[in-house]
């Protein structure tokens, strides 16, 4: 695929998106000539939000059940939020023979109840494969259990046998083994990339005759997605993409997948970053890496803050591996600014989930890279949206501030971190970026749904907890339209559009939201209020104005607006009912600047 090819696939990507959520929100109107915004139908999410947390772990070399909680703790005592941690290799007495090593886990299942309590998930590593010296070994061979009646093959963690998944009785077997764990709550698995040493038997084969290495793989990961599913619907599993240009899982069950092993240096990173365009490129759906490199080495302060300044713009945030990955034991400036993007992240759930949930639909990547993959290290351009509304370019040199940023053709872009400049689609501009900054951009006119809920952030406060904040960056004439999915929930539809007012430039603004079950604060870039700009509530009748006020979180009932001048930013928070009857605002005497 060549640049003008990648120019043209995101072309159609954003198509398909915006087909997707481009229907107007519905509207009823009262005989008392007020409006009421119903539910919206969308339906539920594709997976669970919890694919776009933060995920944590330590190498088998430093895990065991207390550091594994511990490690959880300390990022609670840095106020860094974790929503999952991976129990990684060596974690049971043999090698995917799902029974806890109990000189490690001492008593896993109350570990697992533990981390549940403190709001985190937890996954355990695994594989396909069954090592000779697995309590379980002998017992496979000798039922025929294995592909190839258990030849083994060396790999990294010693001689073993792949499972015959078209074997029925293999199969029950294998699954009463997972179990053993699934039963205690786990919420999934890391399945490791060994498929690819099916080639080591030449021509392999099962139960049902010849395997090969793609089947093979399909039938490794979609077994161990889909069972654990019938066990706890809100499973994931973590499984590679791309990585050294081979495609290890199938599409369908990537919902937070990773790509590794890197360095713990900056090529590491584009290492990294090269795999994660490459399965964009290959329409993998949702992917991370592991922050900081997984590889053991000399980790440096930059390195960590970059990666993790990169991860918080991947569908998948994770931080593991050899070597040391906590922040704070750097110091207080990586401690803070790890923590400030891992809320960034965070904020960006909605976004996240809403985007691979249609992404998912038209099979296609969330990640869409600004040039082909194939084109790179030569270009320095290793820019990508995330989905439609969000561009990224990476950090990928060390102690480097200053980067030329190649914006996507079509568009203009709205700084991140400041809501009052826009860079032109198509330009080349060099930016500095100081270390607790990062090049992230947001579409001109675009509906970008939050979940707001900590202090210091760049879109609200804590008031907004609880709160379904949109982000709507510099309106345009024609508008905007956003579908926000949720798991297991019906999700909400929003949109503005823009009335052209008098000849002295002022413009009216609608904003309408389905009625949904938590309150909107709207936030509005690249506008000015005046004495002139009134906004009024036309879900009640006669269309009642919403009053201005300093804080309009207090407003209660009614709701309240205010204007931030030095940040050109209308803040609406819509009436407490309209969790009841959605959201239909309309702002007048507003101005361009």
């Amino acid at each position: 695929m060549g640049n003008a090819a990648a120019v043209v696939w995101a072309a159609l990507v954003f198509a398909l998106a915006t087909e997707a959520g481009g229907a107007h929100v519905r509207l009823e109107r009262a005989t008392s000539g007020n409006y009421e915004v119903p539910a919206s139908p969308l339906g539920s999410a594709a997976y669970p939000e919890w694919a776009h947390h933060h995920w944590v772990w330590l190498s088998n070399s430093q895990q065991d059940q207390d550091k594994d909680i511990q490690l959880v703790k300390d990022y609670a005592a840095n106020n860094i939020p974790v929503g999952a941690i991976d129990v990684d290799s060596m974690w049971s007495t043999g090698i995917n023979n799902f029974v806890w090593d109990t000189t490690k886990y001492p008593n896993a299942s109350e570990m697992i109840s533990t981390l549940h309590q403190m709001g985190v998930r937890v996954i355990c590593w695994a594989t396909s494969m069954v090592d000779t010296d697995s309590p379980n070994f002998q017992y496979g061979k000798d039922n025929d259990y294995f592909l190839n009646s258990g030849r083994t093959v060396h790999w990294w963690h010693g001689d073993g046998a792949f499972i015959d998944y078209t074997n029925p009785d293999a199969l029950d077997w294998w699954h009463s083994q997972m179990d053993n764990v699934l039963n205690m709550g786990l919420d999934g698995w890391k399945c490791d990339g060994t498929d690819p040493y099916i080639f080591v038997l030449g021509y392999a084969h099962g139960h049902d005759g010849h395997v090969s290495e793609r089947d093979y793989a399909n039938l490794y990961y979609r077994d161990f997605f889909y069972y654990t599913r019938t066990k706890n619907p809100d499973s994931l599993i973590m499984a590679r993409p791309v990585d050294s240009e081979w495609s290890f899982a199938p599409h369908d069950v990537m919902f937070s997948g990773w790509v590794g092993d890197d360095d713990p240096a900056f090529n590491g990173l584009r290492s990294a970053l090269w795999s994660m365009l490459t399965s964009a490129q290959r329409n993998y759906l949702n992917f991370g890496s592991d922050t900081g490199g997984y590889r053991g080495g000399d980790r440096s302060k930059e390195l960590l803050i970059r990666w993790a300044q990169m991860s918080a713009f991947c569908p998948l945030f994770e931080n593991g591996g050899n070597g040391e990955h906590r922040p704070w034991l750097y110091d207080q400036e990586t401690t803070d600014i790890y923590r400030d993007f891992v809320n960034a992240h965070y904020e960006l759930v909605p976004y996240l989930l809403s985007a691979g949930t249609t992404a998912y639909t038209a099979n296609v990547s969330v990640m869409i890279p600004n040039k082909d993959p194939s084109l790179l290290p030569d270009s320095d351009d290793w820019g990508y949206r995330l989905w439609t509304d969000i561009f990224v370019s990476p950090i990928t040199q060390n102690k480097t501030q200053d980067v030329t940023v190649h914006f996507p053709e079509g568009d203009d872009w709205v700084d991140w971190w400041d809501g009052t400049t826009t860079h032109a689609g198509g330009s080349n501009v060099t930016l500095t970026f100081a270390l607790d900054r990062f090049p992230a951009f947001k579409r001109e006119g675009s509906i970008i749904p939050l979940d707001v809920s900590v202090d210091g952030s760049l879109h609200g406060d804590s008031r907004s907890r609880g709160h379904l904040t949109l982000q709507i960056s510099h309106p345009l004439p024609a508008g905007g339209h956003t579908n926000v999915y949720e798991w297991k929930g019906t999700g909400v539809e929003a949109e503005y559009s823009v009335e052209q007012g008098d000849s002295d430039g002022s413009f009216g603004l609608n904003v309408v939201v389905t009625a949904y079950h938590k309150p909107v604060v709207a936030r509005i870039t690249g506008v000015c209020a005046g004495v002139e700009t009134s906004v009024h509530d036309a879900t009640l009748p006669g269309a009642p104005s919403v009053p201005r006020t300093a804080d309009p979180f207090a407003a209660g009932l009614t709701g309240g607006w205010t204007f931030v001048a030095g940040a050109r930013e209308l803040v609406l928070v819509a009436p407490a009912a309209s969790v009841q009857r959605g959201t239909f605002l309309r702002v007048s005497g507003l101005a361009r600047c």
